[in-house]
Formats: C-alpha cells, sequence, structure tokens
C-alpha cells in the first residue's frame, strides 16, 4: 500500500472516530472529563492529530507548486471540520455547539503545525 492511501485512509478514519464520539449523548462524555474545563484540552489534542493527519495526507496529495501551503490548507480544513462538528453536536441529546469547542480546536490544528515546523526546521524536536 502506498502512502498516499495509508495517509488518506488514517485521516479519513480518524474524521468518522471524531464524528462517532461527538454523537454520544453529555451524559456520557461528562464522564471523560477529568478537571474542570478539561474538555478543552481533548479538543485541543483532538484536532491537533487530525490537522497532523490532514497535512501529511496533504504533502502526499497537494500539486508541488501549492505544497508550500500544506499547513495553512490543513488548517482551515481542521476548522471547517470542527464548525461542522459542532453543527452536528447542536443535534445530539445533552450536547451543544459552543465557540470556544471550536476555538481549542483551532488551536490543536495550529499547535501541530507550529511543531512540525519547528521539526522541520531543526530536523528534530530534541
Amino acid at each position: 500500500m502506498n502512502k498516499k492511501v495509508l495517509y488518506w485512509s488514517a485521516t479519513i478514519a480518524y474524521a468518522v472516530l471524531i464524528f462517532l464520539l461527538s454523537s454520544f449523548s453529555g451524559d456520557k462524555t461528562e464522564k471523560l472529563y477529568l478537571f474542570k474545563h478539561s474538555d478543552k484540552l481533548i479538543h485541543l489534542l483532538e484536532y491537533a492529530v487530525l490537522c497532523f493527519l490532514l497535512s501529511k495526507t496533504l504533502s502526499f496529495t497537494l500539486k508541488e507548486s501549492v505544497r508550500r501551503y500544506t499547513g495553512l490548507i490543513a488548517i482551515v480544513i481542521s476548522l471547517l471540520y470542527a464548525i461542522s462538528d459542532e453543527f452536528h453536536q447542536s443535534f445530539v441529546p445533552g450536547r451543544s455547539a459552543e465557540v470556544y469547542d471550536v476555538f481549542a480546536d483551532g488551536m490543536g490544528a495550529v499547535l501541530s503545525q507550529i511543531i512540525l515546523y519547528i521539526k522541520e526546521v531543526k530536523g528534530d524536536l530534541r
């Protein structure tokens, strides 16, 4: 299996996982929260992974002329997915759409791209 198919499969599977987790009712998701506002940390990490996967996937997919915008495109797609995810949650019993969740999602997406950029420039994160 080539890397392009592997990354697309992983990215789509992860997006489906986010959608499925968003389908759980509010009483089930509250059990996951370890401390006040820990849901924002979960959102940040969840979308950092999504944006990382998108970035890797797009690096194998985009034409070389636009490949330098891969990080930005991955962030935009992640944000659009976050918005659609919050909209989806607004229909789930006990859940609601929250702007702060989209903000946390966006911060995770940006953070993943900062880490990837540092790794690319420095060659290593150590």
